[in-house]
């Protein structure tokens, strides 16, 4: 059997790490047998590929690091994520996912590291229980990586612009239907609706959680997405 070795999550989140989610729904899509398993070492953690969740073990034993590096894994295997999308679909759907992972993701990771709201909820929820120093350390690396990218760099009223610009694009994609690409889930949709997930609750700082709750076509598409499948979903045993 297949175990997806991912991040706890809480009542309002399958996983606090949105790329274990969408690993999730990519395993849940893929039709194959699987079991989750959370890891809380952080000394396990350290011994992972890249050092970081998620990674999928196989029946052997191998470690399957990075969400896409997951979805490649389960094509590999015979999983199609994006039946009946045309080869211009296709491409939409990897530049959306390419936009998401490391756009969005860069959105999440300031609202939730860098405002000082969102930080506190990341203190009371991700990290309740663990000792301030270590977190305050681990913290101070994650905000010297979001200088080095250049996302923090701008100020909260031009991140919450940008923001807006790309929940219009998205919203614009979906339009009337179910999902991005119509009537049933692709692989976009596993990337997307978990990242607008955690966009639009918190700990994401409440000014980024407004302009979320601005769209609430796009609400609708998350609960869609989320609420439906997440009680298909393992939970961690």
């Amino acid at each position: 059997m297949l175990t997806l070795l991912t991040h706890g999550g809480n009542d309002e989140f399958y996983s606090f790490s949105m790329f274990c989610t969408k690993a999730a729904l990519l395993l849940q899509m893929s039709g194959e047998t699987w079991q989750r398993q959370d890891v809380h070492d952080p000394a396990e953690l350290a011994s992972m590929p890249h050092s970081k969740l998620p990674v999928l073990s196989d029946e052997t034993g191998t470690l399957i690091p990075d969400s896409e590096g997951i979805r490649r894994f389960l094509e590999q295997r015979g999983a199609e994520f994006d039946t009946g999308l045309s080869a211009v679909q296709k491409g939409q759907s990897r530049v959306l996912i390419r936009m998401v992972d490391e756009g969005l993701w860069l959105q999440l990771m300031c609202a939730r590291w860098l405002e000082e709201d969102g930080w506190a909820g990341m203190r009371q929820t991700v990290f309740a229980g663990v000792p301030e120093a270590p977190v305050n350390e681990f913290r101070a690396g994650v905000l010297e990586g979001l200088h080095f990218a250049g996302h923090s760099r701008f100020d909260s009223s031009e991140r919450l612009a940008r923001l807006s610009q790309d929940l219009k694009a998205i919203e614009g994609l979906l339009g009337d239907q179910r999902f991005l690409f119509g009537d049933d889930m692709t692989a976009a949709d596993c990337s997307a609706a978990p990242m607008l997930q955690a966009l639009a609750r918190p700990p994401a700082a409440p000014q980024v959680v407004d302009v979320v709750q601005q769209h609430p076509r796009l609400l609708a598409y998350i609960s869609r997405v989320m609420d439906r499948t997440a009680l298909e979903l393992p939970r961690a045993a």
